[in-house]
């Protein structure tokens, strides 16, 4: 049966995984696309496969390849409904390229957007466990709808800060906090 505020959800959560990934690619394809290692693997790409969660979000509209998961020619072939740790993983060769700390937590913050979203939102467990379309309606519609506000936000403060050169003002950093913490120093 359709859920008409779990589906705008669904829709919402697409569209930032899409921006988390453009910002990503702009960031990373001067390391990812001439690394001799690439650090897809099929076993990760099977979640995506497999997770109704995140079969919901990119709509199995790629089919499963058992030799290259969604690995394509030119990185992966699904647009949104990775899974998160897809995004939250990056490299030490581009984390050791970024030019000081702040760089290095925004980075990061970018990574665990997508990741944030989910995390406790089914059954005090993160969405992409969820087991059948039944279990997702099992959701906590009101816990995810406001991490989608609060990512919404991180990612437009992160979209400034990457198309700028400029320090994070007091108030990004707070809200970039909400993702995830910055180390002490």
């Amino acid at each position: 049966m359709p859920d008409p505020e779990f589906d705008s959800s669904l829709e919402d959560y697409r569209s930032i995984e899409l921006g988390v990934g453009r910002l990503m690619q702009s960031v990373c394809a001067p390391f990812c696309s001439v690394c001799p290692t690439p650090c897809c693997r099929t076993a990760i790409c099977r979640e995506a496969a497999e997770s109704p969660f995140l079969v919901a979000v990119h709509g199995s509209r790629v089919p499963f390849d058992q030799k290259s998961g969604y690995l394509g020619a030119t990185g992966c072939k699904l647009g949104a409904g990775r899974p998160p740790v897809c995004h939250a993983f990056i490299c030490n060769r581009i984390m050791s390229q970024q030019p000081d700390d702040e760089r290095r937590h925004a980075l990061d913050v970018l990574g665990e957007v997508v990741g944030y979203l989910g995390k406790k939102v089914w059954l005090r467990r993160h969405l992409v466990e969820a087991m059948t379309d039944a279990d997702l309606r099992r959701t906590d519609l009101a816990l995810f709808r406001k991490r989608l506000t609060t990512a919404s936000s991180a990612l437009g403060v992160l979209e400034s800060y990457f198309s700028s050169d400029r320090e994070l003002t007091p108030s990004e950093r707070a809200e970039l906090e909400q993702i995830k913490k910055r180390p002490e120093a």
